[in-house]
């Protein structure tokens, strides 16, 4: 949802980002009692409590990664309080009911009461500008990390997860893995392949549990006011000429003409100019398969500067805003509710961030989505990795395997198969649902790659009659199920929270099957040597570049000479370092 809590948006992410939720309620004794008890057993357990937290002990678990004397149980309490620091960004958009944070609210009681567990912050960062991230870096240097973080991949997840290794702060969570981990999350993750968990590893040892990432979610959606084109006589726009055309439009029916931008030019989730750089097939920041079959820099390659010379004309034309690279997203979309642009970049689960404000302001907004075509008649579109996040473990924390369990937990909770979650959080009327703030004391997520345009089908087909809402599965059945409460709802706007969950798939996901989309993946996702030494000096060097030339400082021909200055400072050679890795 970044994003935003980067959990409210995609099935999981959102729900990103936002789409991280929550549960609360007790464990049936019996259940946490019984040695015995499979898996299904206490899953069922947990989905059935109720909220007065009351709940029997349960078979010790092992507390270290040695292969413990009897079966392990994924979802049993644990026989004493384990306590854990944690990190995490936070979204200015949070809105936790009085009295309530994230240490103090029903979720965290239900783990506290029915996993014996509980978080406490060690510190917290904006979400923005990659806070978080340099803080883990500081706080690597220190030698002085939390007891658990999650860290998300973009940018640079990788890069820290192999510093943490080489430092040996981390747990090996292998034995804890095979022990812990629920079906439901070991079967999940697999649907990753086998590089899921191979990417969080080293030496044949797990130092992370990964959320599997649904690939859609990076598609680039264009968000237009259709209230707007309908005045101005256009249709949605479906090219980058469409844009330039109903941008121009805007401003003078409406003095709202210029494009919501932000200083992270590519890579953002809101408010970035992916959509322009996928209309010429290029993919800035990201290792891609090249003409030739060997992995090249995306930033590098010729694609790229057609986009640049696009985004250096709309800068000179005015339709991006002059002192866009000042922006983070949050600045860079107060426009859009304000009513002051009715085009901008954004994910399919906008409608939980940037849009509420905008719809609140003004109920007459009708925000449509749609992925725009490129200049060559084809949808392209940048494509996350396996790996979206991970979890790991500080070395030295005695209890690994209570955080495995409580990321089974977040598994059924972000598979919707836990009612108190669901009630908490997603359900008409939820305590939750307008809170946007992390719930869960930490979390995975882990679904089908193509998670989205698989749930949207689902869903019509619900909505459309052609499943029974009884036969469809639990998330599919909790998504509908707000569709039909939206639209027979008497004031569509009186619960934001539920606008933002039905349309985040009858509008936004729905935007993403509207034109086919050739999404180009990762080729390589990590880090080298020689890159752990040298990327920082590149990656400030492209950003200047980049940023000169959009802004008009520099001919669109200096691109060329970025190229070679990129490869003579470095770049050559980590090329040949991620090929010679890829090749293996």
């Amino acid at each position: 949802m970044k994003k935003k809590l980067k959990a409210v948006a995609s099935v999981s992410l959102v729900t990103a980002l936002m789409l991280t939720s929550a549960a609360c309620g007790n464990s049936s004794n019996d259940a946490s009692n019984t040695k015995e008890s499979n898996t299904a057993d206490n899953a069922q357990a947990a989905n059935s409590t109720n909220s007065s937290g009351n709940t029997g002990s349960s078979n010790n678990a092992a507390a270290n990664t040695t292969a413990p004397a009897e079966k392990p149980d994924p979802f049993s309490k644990m026989s004493e309080m384990v306590e854990f620091t944690t990190g995490i960004s936070l979204s200015a958009e949070t809105k936790p009911p009085a009295g309530e944070s994230f240490e103090n609210n029903d979720v965290e009681k239900w783990f506290e009461q029915n996993l014996n567990v509980k978080p406490k912050m060690a510190w917290s960062t904006s979400d923005q500008n990659f806070a978080f991230e340099q803080k883990i870096s500081l706080l690597i240097a220190a030698n002085n990390i939390p007891d658990v973080l999650s860290i998300s991949v973009d940018p640079n997840g990788l890069s820290i997860l192999k510093k943490l290794i080489k430092a040996d702060m981390i747990e090996d969570l292998t034995q804890v893995y095979n022990d812990y981990a629920s079906p439901n999350l070991k079967d999940s993750i697999a649907l990753g392949g086998p590089d899921a968990l191979k990417s969080v590893s080293s030496d044949g040892k797990l130092y992370a549990i990964p959320s599997i990432a649904d690939v859609e979610t990076a598609i680039p959606v264009i968000w237009t006011r259709k209230d707007w084109l309908d005045q101005v006589g256009l249709k949605e726009p479906q090219t980058l000429d469409d844009v330039e055309t109903t941008l121009k439009a805007f401003k003078d029916k409406f003095g709202a003409g210029v494009l919501p931008s932000q200083q992270n030019i590519f890579g953002a989730d809101t408010a970035s100019f992916d959509f322009v750089f996928g209309a010429y097939n290029s993919y800035p920041g990201q290792w891609i398969r090249t003409a030739d079959g060997s992995v090249g820099y995306g930033s590098v390659q010729p694609e790229m500067k057609g986009a640049l010379e696009r985004l250096a004309k709309w800068y000179k034309d005015g339709l991006i805003a002059q002192d866009f690279i000042m922006n983070d997203s949050n600045k860079a979309v107060e426009p859009i509710a304000k009513g002051k642009a009715g085009v901008f970049e954004g994910a399919w689960w906008s409608t939980w961030y940037p849009l509420p404000d905008s719809v609140k302001n003004d109920h007459n907004a009708n925000w449509q989505a749609t992925v725009l075509k490129g200049v060559d008649g084809i949808a392209h579109a940048k494509g996350y990795g396996t790996v979206r996040s991970f979890v790991v473990v500080k070395k030295g924390f005695s209890h690994p395997e209570a955080i495995m369990k409580m990321l089974n937990y977040a598994q059924e909770a972000n598979t919707k198969k836990l009612d108190w979650y669901n009630k908490l959080t997603i359900d008409d009327g939820a305590k939750y649902l307008n809170a946007k703030m992390p719930l869960l004391p930490v979390s995975v997520s882990a679904k089908d790659p193509h998670e989205i345009s698989v749930r949207y089908n689902a869903i019509m087909d619900v909505i459309n009659g052609k499943t029974k809402m009884e036969d469809a599965d639990p998330e599919t059945k909790v998504q509908a199920t707000s569709i039909l409460n939206f639209n027979k709802a008497t004031d569509k706007f009186a619960d934001m929270g539920l606008w933002s969950l039905a349309n985040q798939f009858a509008i936004g996901a729905a935007g993403l099957v509207k034109n086919p989309v050739q999404q180009t993946l990762p080729a390589f996702i990590g880090s080298t040597d020689l890159m752990q030494k040298k990327k920082a000096s590149l990656d400030d060097l492209e950003k200047k570049t980049f940023l000169e030339i959009i802004t008009g400082k520099k001919s669109v021909d200096e691109f060329d000479k970025f190229v070679e200055l990129w490869n003579n400072m470095g770049g050559k050679d980590i090329t040949a370092e991620v090929n010679d890795i890829v090749g293996k």
